[in-house]
């Protein structure tokens, strides 16, 4: 990929479609927008989602790609257990940051546990709007 290529976390979904205007920027100008199956079945498992919320990421999700988890994958498998293993990162945040290595896509979060020195995954922090 040439240009700009981003991974949303889980976090970035929900901020996202609540309307944070740093993020419509960001990937209003992005390249390509994808996501990660664990992110996208967080997001849909969060108690009190309206029926309006998931329609909404239903509309979304046609529009993104989203990765699945490759079992067959063993190189893949091997990003996700050094991910978890070297960084400390919890098994499903392991997963969404292999697949943002796996696809050369930069990730999107505002979860400071991916800030990791010497950490292999590309990330770009964005500030939660807590008024939205």
């Amino acid at each position: 990929m040439n240009g700009s290529g981003y991974l949303l976390d889980t976090n970035a979904i929900v901020q996202l479609l609540k309307g944070n205007k740093e993020l419509i920027a960001v990937l209003g100008a992005a390249d390509f927008i994808a996501t990660s199956i664990v992110a996208e079945m967080e997001y849909l498992s969060f108690s009190g989602l309206s029926d309006s919320d998931v329609a909404l990421y239903q509309a979304f999700r046609g529009r993104i790609q989203v990765y699945d988890v490759p079992s067959a994958d063993t190189a893949f498998s091997q990003l996700v257990v050094k991910a978890r293993k070297e960084h400390g990162l919890k098994l499903p945040d392991a997963i969404i940051a292999g697949t943002a290595i796996a696809n050369g896509l930069t990730l999107l979060t505002a979860d400071d546990h991916f800030k990791k020195p010497k950490a292999p995954w590309r990330v770009r922090f964005f500030a939660v709007d807590a008024g939205i």
